[in-house]
């Protein structure tokens, strides 16, 4: 790449991180000589890559052009894989979503109908009818582990079967767009930090309350994905190590108890013990069909039994989470996934055990904030993987 190619690709970094900035910021930030960066600028405004988004007055009484992106130049794909389900997104530069499909699908489905299903998707997104400009890249996230770098799931506990999938090269090879491999936890975390909560903040946790149980991590406003990409596993931390086994093999994982599984696990053994005639009016008697959205919903109707059993995996996870606020001193953790729908009786217990385990000092400094972003975060989070792709100047 030469020096030209790799300062249009800075300058367009650079606005899409700042959303709005000037030619004279643009030239500060990056250290590029004005003459070069208004040279790059009317070359993306002729390209309508970039548009002109406003004035500002500067210190010196002059008015400068503010610079975005320009959502219609090209779109982009996220597809989120869970252990529950398959969401696809296509979305255009500035990621909003312009169309979406989503599979549900039973935990233990084979490899192979997993990717069919996923191949499908991203097919009927391809050929989207909402389409505004050209598919650029795709970007995909999953669970456990991932090598982003040769676009590999390595595994992903709550897949049985689930090992060494070459993600990047299948998909590739059947769509013949540029493809990226992420975790999902850490989609989830570039979602809040591009489009959420984490706009503002530097240091900040992304803690995914789903069926399994995942962390991303912020420090300086960037992504800390640790030496093997394995960084986040809050999942596996143990809370009890006489506890049951988890899949991970070893005991008494915080999974185990709070997790979207862990919950329905203890619900169903708790609920053929101890009659709750809510949630057994809501799973019809058959205890081993109970979910943790069944339980999150009995809570919300003040059932005593959930009530007791969405408390207990809040407490388990303020604990775990304790130690990684005591260590990072984050300003922020937002919370998302699926299991925030359990509300205020979670984030209660939440906040009491971080408050009974947190140095007092250091929690003063953090703020605990819900998701807003819905149960699309981590396939928007899997698109804005393939934005960064393109734009990345190397």
């Amino acid at each position: 790449m030469d020096t030209k190619q790799k300062k249009r690709l800075s300058i367009q970094n650079l606005i899409r991180e700042e959303k709005k900035c000037s030619r004279s910021e643009i030239a500060a930030l990056l250290r590029i000589d004005k003459k070069s960066v208004s040279t790059v600028i009317d070359e993306l405004l002729a390209e309508k890559m970039i548009i002109s988004a406003g004035f500002r007055e500067s210190q010196a009484g002059r008015r400068q052009e503010l610079l975005s992106l320009f959502g219609g130049h090209s779109n982009y794909i996220g597809i989120d894989l869970g252990a529950t389900h398959i969401i696809g997104v296509r979305t255009d530069l500035n990621c909003r979503v312009l169309d979406r499909v989503v599979f549900e699908i039973r935990p233990g489905l084979s490899v192979d109908l997993i990717m069919e299903q996923m191949k499908s998707i991203i097919s009927t997104l391809m050929n989207s009818d909402s389409a505004t400009a050209e598919l650029q890249a795709v970007g995909v996230c999953l669970p456990g582990f991932v090598n982003p770098v040769e676009g590999i799931s390595l595994t992903a506990e709550n897949i049985p079967g689930w090992h060494e999938i070459k993600i990047r090269n299948i998909l590739e090879e059947k769509i013949g767009k540029p493809v990226y491999v992420e975790d999902c936890s850490r989609a989830m975390g570039l979602a809040e930090r591009w489009l959420g909560k984490g706009g503002e903040a530097q240091n900040f946790l992304v803690l995914d309350l789903g069926y399994g149980i995942g962390m991303a991590i912020f420090t300086e406003g960037r992504l800390y994905t640790g030496s093997g990409y394995k960084s986040g596993e809050i999942g596996h931390t143990v809370v009890n190590k006489d506890g049951p086994l988890c899949t991970c093999g070893k005991k008494g994982c915080l999974e185990v108890y709070a997790s979207g599984r862990g919950i329905a696990r203890i619900a169903s053994d708790r609920v053929s013990q101890k009659k709750s005639q809510i949630l057994d009016e809501l799973i019809r008697g058959d205890a081993k069909s109970v979910t943790a959205q069944d339980v999150a919903l009995a809570a919300s109707m003040n059932d005593e039994l959930s009530l007791q059993i969405i408390s207990e995996a809040g407490e388990y996870i303020g604990t775990a989470l304790s130690h990684g606020v005591n260590v990072l001193n984050p300003e922020k953790i937002i919370v998302g996934g699926g299991l925030t729908g359990a509300g205020k009786p979670l984030f209660d217990s939440i906040q009491k055990a971080l408050e009974a385990h947190v140095m007092k000092e250091i929690m003063a400094d953090v703020a605990i904030e819900q998701s807003e972003l819905g149960i699309d975060i981590s396939a928007m989070g899997s698109a804005l993987v393939a934005m960064g792709h393109v734009f990345k100047p190397n």
